[in-house]
């Protein structure tokens, strides 16, 4: 019996009951950029005070600069410098945990068979490594602009209620969508940068509809920060649907523990006959 596929916009919201449900595999890695952050940032700041402030109030008072605005910009410029620092430590990590939920989330469906398909291709760890940098980083910052972009150009369109907003999510949806499937496309299915474009440009339909969903509930205020790891498990279940219906697993076959990888290919229905089946006609 095969699977139905559901529709790929649905599957953000599904990330988020996913999420909800599994504490203790998703929870603790999306609080750990959080609390790294928080003591980067204790030590960045003890660091600032005793070594950094100190030294731009004297570098302004041989500048002759008053006493008071030495010291007024000094801690000025510290507090901006401390906050550039952290959100850049920030960004650096949440993509890294990202790509552990998402992880999480396909051990968590059971598709283990996946890490081993990536570990059978062999690659060479220079290959590997170059493509995690470009999809974690460089491909990823591209498309965080492109998205950035996209909100500037279709900021007028949030003036019309319902409709205007509903546009406005079903444009940013591609990039999207296509940022939170590379982790896969790239590091566990072995796709260059070009196939995982082609690829998304040929289910473009799926991909906006996943994406412009995503980015709505991104859009909604406080939540957004619980919303932008929901959607990375939504984006993991869409990928794991589409891969148990590639190898045709069915969850009858997950329930009952049997091997379901690769999908068992029907009989040959050759009409070649073998040596002991003429035998066996020729006494008839």
């Amino acid at each position: 019996m095969t699977r139905t596929r559901l529709p790929s916009f649905t599957f953000p919201l599904r990330g988020l009951y996913f999420f909800i449900t599994h504490p203790k595999q998703l929870w603790l890695v999306t609080l750990s950029p959080i609390i790294l952050t928080l003591i980067f940032s204790a030590f960045s700041i003890g660091i600032s005070i005793r070594f950094l402030l100190p030294a731009l109030v004297d570098k302004f008072l041989e500048w002759n600069w008053p006493h008071w605005m030495s010291w007024f910009v000094s801690i000025v410029s510290t507090i901006l410098e401390g906050a550039i620092l952290n959100l850049i430590f920030f960004m650096v990590l949440t993509p890294i945990f990202q790509d552990l939920v998402f992880d999480r989330t396909l051990k968590a469906r059971g598709l283990e068979q996946i890490f081993e398909d990536e570990e059978e291709r062999d690659d060479p760890k220079l290959v590997i490594c170059w493509r995690n940098l470009r999809s974690s980083v460089l491909v990823t910052l591209c498309l965080i602009i492109v998205k950035i972009l996209f909100i500037i150009v279709t900021a007028p369109l949030q003036l019309v209620p319902v409709l205007g907003t509903a546009l406005a999510c079903y444009i940013s949806g591609w990039p999207t969508a296509w940022s939170q499937r590379l982790h896969y496309d790239i590091e566990l299915r072995g796709f260059k940068v070009s196939e995982s474009y082609h690829h998304a440009r040929d289910y473009k339909w799926d991909y906006a509809s996943f994406g412009s969903v995503a980015f709505g509930l991104e859009l909604i205020p406080v939540f957004n920060i619980v919303f932008l790891w929901t959607n990375i498990v939504g984006a993991s279940l869409w990928i794991a649907e589409e891969y148990e219906k590639e190898m045709g697993i069915t969850k009858d076959a997950k329930k009952q523990g049997r091997e379901v990888y690769p999908v068992a290919q029907a009989p040959s229905t050759s009409t070649e006959q073998t040596p002991l089946l003429q035998q066996q006609q020729q006494d008839a």
